[in-house]
């Protein structure tokens, strides 16, 4: 019995090397063959990690962009402060401008409205005045003519107010010549009877020749044979009274430098070599 357990005894650290080696070679194999999952989750770690750090990279470089354009619009907005800083500024110096000139333009309107008060008191005043001086030459006139008429009738046998065929108005003499001549042959005829040929000063003269002439046509003493344009009486005196018909003087053809009084009583400028029905001549009136 002994020797039989001595042998087992013997024989079991050679069993238990064997397993030894049999456990050795199949953890061997486990590396081996059951690695290879390992190293995939490795990879998978790996590529995980480096795709969080692409998406930090990422993030971090919109946050820097982000807080860059952040600054912008803070400094933008900086700008738009002191902008429309001075703008109110502006604006308000544009009111104060507007204030000062509204008082300015209120004052101007004021003395213009005071001008035109004195203007139109001073127009009145003046149409009144007129009215008074033309009121005073009528009462005048009117009462020269009844001395003169006086005179005449007085002094019948020794002095003629005018000459016969001549008529009187207003202190002159005046003839109708009606032969049909030209400007100068009239002006010659007038110089002949101590007269000129008539010189018109005011609108009632002009009434006075213009009822007298009974639709005829009639040299007056104005032309401006001397200057073109500049019409002068025979005296070489200036025109301050005119009666001219419409659309005249024309210069038509460039040669009508005397001037004739139509039959309705307005002038018309004419060629002076031109013969019309005849002239009218004037002189003072003495005894």
């Amino acid at each position: 019995m002994a020797p039989v357990g001595i042998y087992r005894r013997c024989q079991e650290p050679q069993n238990m090397a064997g397993g030894m080696g049999a456990g050795t070679a199949g953890y061997g194999a486990l590396l081996s063959g059951g690695g290879r999952p390992v190293l995939a989750l490795y990879a998978v770690h790996a590529v995980s990690f480096l795709l969080w750090a692409v998406l930090l990279a990422t993030v971090i470089g919109k946050y820097a962009e982000m807080s860059r354009e952040l600054e912008k619009l803070r400094t933008d907005q900086a700008l738009l402060r002191a902008n429309g800083s001075d703008m109110t500024k502006q604006l308000q110096i544009l009111r104060s401008n507007q204030s000062g000139l509204q008082g300015t333009g209120g004052a101007l309107t004021q003395k213009l409205e005071n001008l035109e008060a004195d203007l139109k008191t001073t127009r009145q005043e003046v149409a009144t005045e007129k009215a008074q001086m033309e009121n005073s030459q009528t009462m005048l006139r009117k009462e020269t003519y009844r001395i003169l008429a006086g005179l005449r009738n007085i002094n019948a046998s020794a002095c003629a107010v005018c000459p016969p065929n001549w008529l009187l108005y207003a202190g002159a003499c005046y003839f109708f010549a009606t032969t049909p001549q030209h400007w100068s042959f009239g002006r010659s005829k007038c110089q002949a009877q101590g007269a000129h040929l008539v010189i018109i000063n005011d609108s009632d003269e002009q009434s006075f020749l213009a009822q007298k002439i009974k639709g005829k046509e009639y040299w007056i003493g104005l032309h401006d044979t001397g200057e073109e344009g500049k019409f002068t009486w025979v005296d070489d005196s200036s025109a301050t009274y005119t009666n001219w018909d419409f659309g005249e003087p024309n210069n038509q053809g460039l040669g009508e430098d005397c001037v004739m009084m139509l039959s309705h009583g307005r002038w018309n400028d004419a060629a002076c070599a031109g013969k019309v029905e005849g002239w009218i001549c004037e002189k003072e009136w003495s005894c």
